[in-house]
């Protein structure tokens, strides 16, 4: 029974998965003993966020449960919407298992719908929200920008009355069907009964949604202008227009985002520069102006959460010689802003987001954007600059080694020593420290354009390759080079 117990709304949920896969934005397992009122919560906040699957009967170390020993309570669990003021749309599936006694059993799943229309409140007039693995009570605050956002997040499913079947890219949609176990529907069964595609009352023909015209149009840029990437390469620090203009390449991406999110990083890759050095071991390193994963993160972020219904503007990568803007048409959507966006999730396009994650290629925890301060940080690289310009465009800067130069050149003392031995941030922290032994790691940040922990990361690298050493206390000592 354990093989075959598998969801027939959602073959992806195999009793396996459910037992021991990890919760995310989308799944969640909760105990037989959890009350009514407390499940009306969690589905509220599903339905509040991107949806997704409760399973019911399931403790969260995967031990089942089930309801044999609670019988009242597969019955009263599919009545916990009456402690919601308005019912979210949901789909309620038992399942056959046999629970950790080695008796037959039964699981309870809870398929919750995405709510585009308003806010699913409690009878206490409380709003939750899923969020990554947690399901969190908002604050009034919190409540008046989703209410706000609401009308970005339909945008997705809104239909494009042009966009039949024939327009689908056959191979992303193929690879999609594999995916989520569905290779023996046809292609226009899967969009339908996944959302991309609905009868036009227009036309009268079946089309596809904003959505899906995104995620499977073989050309998105067909129905919707800004649905392109363009890729500038730049000969210097700032972009010269006229008779004098620099720009070296300029290539423009107009593909389904699946596609899109693994071309526009490869094409990126062509036009950055690799440097390679012999390391003291006598082996030759190559490594990259900017590490791969902070670009190809960037990039999936602006596919992924950008403002779609943004007139006029589209995703635009420009590649300085100091630099790489990705730039994104929106502002910051939901409860992130420009202090949290390391931790905090949430997606105006969620279908979108959704459907990117069922093909792999989005995470479903909010651990790219910590990464990539992380990548830049082991490069001994400036931190990443995020900021919504004034038309409400997103920006993410990298900036890459050739900016961290000082201006003036290393002392001769510290560039006859070190030579090309170290990276330009621990030269540079060399000089400074020869210009001014008590020198803080503060000031030194200041200086570098460094955080405070990558200060400190890279003086304990010099410090044991013995270019340095701390001499007195950290309050009143100083430095002292070595070499």
């Amino acid at each position: 029974m354990t093989n075959k117990t598998v969801s027939k709304i959602n073959p992806e949920l195999t009793l396996d998965y459910m037992c021991n896969h990890e919760e995310n934005q989308n799944f969640d397992r909760k105990k037989t003993s959890i009350s009514e009122q407390d499940l009306a919560n969690h589905i509220a906040g599903m339905a509040n966020a991107d949806g997704g699957v409760l399973v019911v009967g399931i403790n969260d170390d995967g031990k089942i449960i089930g309801f044999n020993e609670y019988p009242k309570k597969l019955n009263s669990f599919r009545k916990s919407i009456q402690f919601l003021n308005s019912e979210p749309e949901l789909k309620y599936e038992e399942l056959d298992v046999v629970n950790y006694k080695g008796e037959k059993d039964k699981i309870l799943l809870i398929h919750i719908y995405i709510c585009l229309t308003k806010l699913i409140r409690n009878q206490k007039d409380e709003v939750y929200l899923r969020r990554g693995d947690s399901t969190i009570k908002l604050t009034d605050e919190q409540i008046q920008i989703l209410k706000i956002d609401r009308p970005e997040v339909s945008f997705e499913e809104q239909l494009s009355n042009r966009a039949t079947i024939e327009y689908v890219d056959s191979d992303v949609l193929k690879i999609y069907k594999e995916k989520i176990g569905a290779t023996d529907k046809t292609d226009e069964e899967v969009l339908i009964a996944r959302g991309f595609m609905r009868k036009s009352f227009i036309t009268g023909e079946k089309c596809l949604t904003n959505a899906g015209v995104l995620l499977f149009a073989k050309d998105p840029s067909l129905f919707l202008q800004t649905a392109r990437i363009r890729v500038i390469k730049i000969d210097g620090t700032e972009l010269i227009p006229g008779r004098d203009i620099n720009i070296i390449k300029d290539e423009t991406f107009t593909l389904p985002l699946y596609k899109a999110i693994q071309e526009v990083p490869k094409f990126i890759h062509t036009q950055i520069k690799d440097s390679t050095h012999l390391t003291n071991g006598g082996i030759f390193e190559t490594i990259p102006e900017y590490p791969e994963f902070t670009y190809v993160e960037g990039v999936t972020n602006a596919v992924t959460h950008r403002n779609y219904g943004m007139g006029g503007e589209y995703i635009k990568i420009f590649i300085y010689s100091d630099r790489m803007e990705i730039r994104s048409p929106g502002k910051l959507a939901g409860l992130v802003t420009l202090n949290n966006i390391k931790y905090v999730r949430y997606s105006r396009n969620r279908t979108i987001s959704r459907t990117l994650t069922e093909f792999g290629v989005v995470r479903e925890l909010n651990e790219g954007v910590s990464r990539i301060y992380k990548e830049m940080e082991d490069s001994s690289l400036a931190e990443p600059e995020i900021k919504v310009d004034q038309g409400d465009i997103f920006i993410l800067t990298l900036r890459n080694e050739n900016h961290q130069k000082v201006s003036s050149k290393v002392s001769s003392k510290v560039s006859s020593k070190v030579g090309t031995k170290l990276s330009n941030n621990q030269a540079r922290i060399l000089n400074l420290i020869q210009e001014n032994p008590h020198i803080s790691r503060n000031e030194l940040s200041k200086k570098i354009g460094l955080s405070e922990t990558s200060i400190y990361n890279n003086i304990q690298k010099l410090k044991a390759q013995g270019y340095i050493e701390r001499v007195g206390a950290d309050k009143n000592g100083y430095w002292k080079i070595l070499k």
